[in-house]
């Protein structure tokens, strides 16, 4: 084979570099992926922080954010063509799965962790108990939180079963006990027995001031919305709001708007997506309410929560 045919033989077989793919963003216009990550990277690990994630379990999460995020473009280039930068990262976040670490570093603590933070005998005080770490601050007994609710909930147990054996002759006052401490609809009860509303509600007055006497320890909780529990660091349910709406752009936006100061103006192009951020802000409002469980139906013994406010309230 001549020189010359051999050279262009080798021309032939060579192959340009493949180019590295640009992706369409709401914000920079056409960027690698590489430039995506450094956009996003510094938010994620900003909030990531903020949230109460451990130092060295931020680095994984970015990376398994970004990771999905990828495999998430490479199906869909356009993921990101009209997403904001606070939306993208709101997304990457979402799916970041650093609520797994967390978890495992609560359920994991060794018990040095714990001695040198709380300066305690880890062997008298290291075990908190089967209670959720919210309810911890507000126990009188902190090596086990569990044992003052299952406390409450026997007195509770114990009053009603006490009023139900006195009155175990008196079907009027039985039935009044009945509709006091159950869900039942008070007109079936009522008609059920054939007794008449007056009879019978002149009897749950008094049973629920004898109730009042008896669990005089105990006092009504002030509701909690799911802002100030928000703010207050329990982060789990806006998290899980966050992931179910991680495909929706602007309920990610109305989501911002919720938890800062930021105005929907900020981020509407038009009058059409203004209006489907306001829509998205009432919709995820009653989401986070919902997550949150706002609405604390409770009494409490020192912040102890309980499920029987109308026995014991005015």
């Amino acid at each position: 084979m001549s020189t010359a045919a051999s050279r262009s033989k080798i021309r032939a077989s060579i192959q340009p570099f493949p180019r590295t793919p640009r992706y369409p963003t709401g914000w920079g216009g056409d960027l690698t992926f590489a430039e995506i990550a450094a956009c996003l990277s510094p938010m994620m690990a900003r909030k990531l922080a903020r949230f109460g994630n451990y130092a060295q379990d931020i680095p994984d999460s970015i990376q398994t954010g970004l990771m999905r995020l990828w495999m998430r473009l490479v199906e869909h280039p356009n993921l990101l063509a009209d997403v904001g930068i606070f939306g993208a990262m709101w997304r990457t976040l979402a799916i970041s799965k650093h609520t797994t670490l967390e978890k495992q570093c609560r359920k994991y603590i060794p018990f040095t962790d714990i001695e040198s933070e709380l300066a305690m005998d880890v062997d008298e005080y290291g075990i908190p108990g089967y209670a959720s770490p919210t309810m911890w601050p507000n126990s009188p007994e902190r090596r086990a939180p569990w044992a003052t609710k299952i406390d409450f909930r026997l007195d509770i147990t114990e009053a009603v079963h006490a009023i139900a054996q006195e009155y175990a002759d008196d079907m009027k006052r039985l039935v009044a006990l009945y509709i006091l401490t159950t869900s039942v609809d008070s007109k079936a009860a009522l008609d059920a027995h054939n007794l008449a509303h007056s009879m019978v509600y002149e009897r749950m007055t008094a049973i629920r001031y004898r109730l009042q006497r008896i669990l005089k320890e105990y006092e009504p909780v002030q509701p909690r919305t799911w802002q100030e529990r928000l703010q207050a660091g329990e982060i789990e349910p806006y998290l899980k709001v966050v992931e179910h709406y991680e495909d929706r752009p602007q309920a990610l936006f109305a989501i911002y708007t919720l938890t800062t100061d930021a105005k929907v103006r900020k981020f509407a192009r038009d009058e059409k997506e203004r209006k489907m951020i306001v829509y998205y802000r009432k919709k995820i409002k009653k989401k986070l309410a919902i997550a949150y469980g706002s609405v604390l139906d409770g009494c409490s013994r020192q912040g102890q929560p309980f499920s029987l406010l109308r026995l014991v309230s005015v």
